[in-house]
């Protein structure tokens, strides 16, 4: 007779951070992080990404947009341009970028309509040589086609996510980085008819930044986002603006946790070697503030 198998609970280092964000969320320490960062930064703003927002978790996706529409306010080009510059904040919340990776069909069809519903405006980094994108046969498209693409940029901000949705690493050739960072720009301009300022970085990871990559983006955006945990502040590098990552299926505690400031700490010194390894210099400062 074959003795029954049990399943063993694996512990991974997602598993302790969920459990570590339910346990504070409980006791109150979630809420608090949100007032400690007011009283720490003053006036900033926090930029979140989210990938898929699949149909299945629009109601969970609603519920973060509830939550977002009580204590931050949106944020657009000018308003996020002018803080930098100024450090002018006429409100008395917190900005909020909410930002969607990767052209998906599902930000025109599931995200963009509850964005609109709550008063948002979406930032929506688009690998523009992945739009018209049909997924493999018998499925439904991943990715938004033109017309979706241009809807959302009517109403909402759209940036480049490179041309092919590449890590731009120390691996790629010099023609290769060219193509999907100044490449990207070029295209998604002719495709959209007016300037595009806003670039992100594709993946996150460490050694998907370089600085052959990083000079690429300095000249041709005004503003590029990292996926590296911090607020924004008018100190903050407009090249250098961090996110972080939620997902539409994500609990409520979830949200609130990884807008608390503990992944700040957590990510702090991942987030000095990349700022250092892409620092922009002083002349390149002179001609974004010129442009």
């Amino acid at each position: 007779m074959s003795m029954p198998t049990t399943t063993r609970f694996k512990i991974t280092p997602n598993t302790v951070k969920r459990a570590a964000a339910r346990f504070l969320d409980v006791v109150g320490v979630n809420r608090a992080g949100h007032f400690i960062q007011k009283k720490l930064y003053g006036d900033f703003v926090r930029a979140v990404n989210y990938h898929a927002v699949a149909p299945e978790a629009a109601e969970l996706f609603e519920q973060h947009l509830q939550f977002y529409a009580r204590h931050f306010v949106s944020v657009d080009v000018a308003t996020l341009e002018r803080f930098l510059e100024t450090g002018e904040w006429p409100y008395e919340k917190p900005g909020l970028i909410l930002s969607f990776d990767d052209g998906l069909v599902s930000h025109f069809e599931v995200a963009a309509p509850l964005l609109e519903k709550y008063g948002f405006t979406g930032w929506f980094f688009v690998p523009i040589g992945l739009v018209d994108l049909k997924g493999a046969k018998g499925t439904a498209a991943r990715y938004m086609n033109g017309n979706q693409l241009k809807y959302l940029d009517g109403r909402h901000i759209v940036g480049s996510h490179t041309v092919n949705h590449l890590r731009l690493n120390k691996t790629r050739t010099t023609d290769e980085l060219e193509l999907e960072v100044a490449g990207s720009r070029k295209m998604l301009e002719e495709f959209l008819g007016h300037p595009v300022v806003s670039f992100c970085w594709v993946g996150g990871e460490e050694d998907t930044y370089s600085r052959p990559a990083a000079d690429l983006v300095e000249r041709n955006f005004r503003l590029g986002f990292m996926t590296n945990n911090a607020v924004i502040t008018p100190s903050t590098c407009p090249l250098q603006l961090q996110r972080t990552n939620i997902e539409a299926e994500d609990p409520l505690w979830l949200v609130r946790f990884q807008l608390s400031g503990f992944m700040d700490v957590f990510y702090a010194g991942k987030r000095r070697r990349v700022n250092r390894l892409t620092a922009i210099s002083e002349h390149s400062v002179l001609n974004h503030s010129a442009r």
